[in-house]
């Protein structure tokens, strides 16, 4: 009986050295190194029209992490856009897990010609450096940047936030930061806070976000999946309707640059962070002097309506500062792709604070006022 189990160690061993051969000979290779976004494009024959015309439009500024563990890594460059007139009321975006900015590409059109608006790729997302080999992608750090840039970047005295998705824990961090000084060198007049996990618990996370969340297969998973792959199962999962497939090309080949599909195990441990603040940062919410709203895409699977619903009933509802809640019923997880023009209807409405209808209507689809 011992020779078949030595026989069956000895098998077992040399899978998980070949296991592990081939899993260092794959994230030590070379992928995409390109410097900016317009140099990636630059090589590719047939580059997609949509994510091109992204990167076209935008800009590039240096920063340096905050975080100690960070510091032997050189400055990054961070992608970021701002559309409009200077002189309009200025609204800033910050996106979520695992797209980027580009998400707001058609609501930013839709609200562009009466609001100034700045969105951003935080470090490992879109078209901004995405460090590898020990980097410590952090919420806190993340909320540390949006803040440099809207006082020497963006140079907002007074706007809008609008989060998204891991957007929402940056924007929640951003208001520790917010609330922490003295005298505020900016004006946040309104939160809105779209389709994202708020409140874990109630969550329902992909067996994909599991996956690469784990310490094992994260990494390996990361290091085998494309960005088309990822991005198809993205469009399968999270939209009202499913992306063409020139917005498929778009996303996958953001997701590429830089070789950025390698971090995804490093960037999803955000969830983490989320965990061990969501009760503090949702607290801080309660007690935020800032007006805050709710929009919810209802079809959303993953960060469903029980989430918001939550958050409304124990931190908004009864809180002093205005709050409201609306859900949209046509759209999922990416409102603000599924359906950019009703989304800045409803963004119209309350930022103008005047009267505010129950419902509000665009192309069949309504969106109602649940509080």
């Amino acid at each position: 009986m011992k020779k078949p189990i030595k026989k069956k160690i000895l098998i077992i061993l040399m899978v998980s050295m070949l296991s592990i051969v081939m899993f260092w000979w794959i994230i030590t290779q070379n992928g995409d190194a390109s410097s900016s976004c317009l140099e990636y494009y630059a090589a590719m024959e047939n580059p997609p029209a949509g994510a091109l015309m992204w990167c076209e439009i935008g800009e590039y500024f240096s920063w340096k992490s905050t975080l100690p563990v960070n510091a032997d890594f050189e400055p990054l460059n961070i992608f970021h856009t701002c559309q409009g007139d200077p002189d309009n009321p200025a609204i800033m975006m910050i996106h979520g897990y695992p797209t980027s900015s580009f998400d707001y590409a058609e609501l930013m059109q839709e609200l562009g010609e009466d609001y100034y608006i700045c969105a951003l790729d935080t470090p490992g997302y879109g078209f901004s450096d995405k460090p590898k080999r020990g980097y410590d992608y952090s919420i806190f750090d993340d909320a540390q940047l949006v803040d440099y840039y809207i006082r020497e970047i963006a140079a907002f005295e007074d706007f809008d936030l609008l989060t998204h998705d891991k957007g929402d824990s940056v924007g929640l961090a951003l208001l520790q930061i917010y609330q922490a000084y003295a005298e505020k060198p900016y004006t946040i007049t309104h939160h809105l806070i779209t389709n994202g996990n708020i409140y874990l618990p109630l969550a329902q996370l992909t067996a994909g976000q599991k996956v690469l969340l784990h310490p094992v297969s994260g990494p390996l998973v990361a290091s085998l999946i494309t960005g088309t792959r990822f991005t198809q199962s993205l469009t399968d999962s999270t939209f009202a309707v499913p992306l063409p497939q020139s917005e498929i090309d778009s996303y996958a080949s953001i997701f590429n640059y830089q070789d950025g599909m390698a971090v995804q195990h490093e960037i999803i441990k955000y969830l983490n962070e989320r965990a061990e603040n969501e009760v503090a940062w949702l607290g801080a919410l309660a007690k935020c002097e800032i007006p805050t709203t709710l929009i919810w895409g209802e079809l959303d699977a993953i960060a469903p309506i029980a989430v918001p619903d939550y958050v409304w009933d124990h931190y908004l509802q009864n809180r002093e500062r205005p709050a409201g809640y609306w859900r949209v019923p046509c759209a999922d997880h990416y409102l603000q792709v599924d359906v950019p023009d009703l989304m800045a209807n409803i963004m119209r409405t309350i930022i103008a604070e005047d009267e505010i209808p129950a419902e509000i209507e665009e192309n069949l689809c309504q969106a109602l006022k649940i509080k």
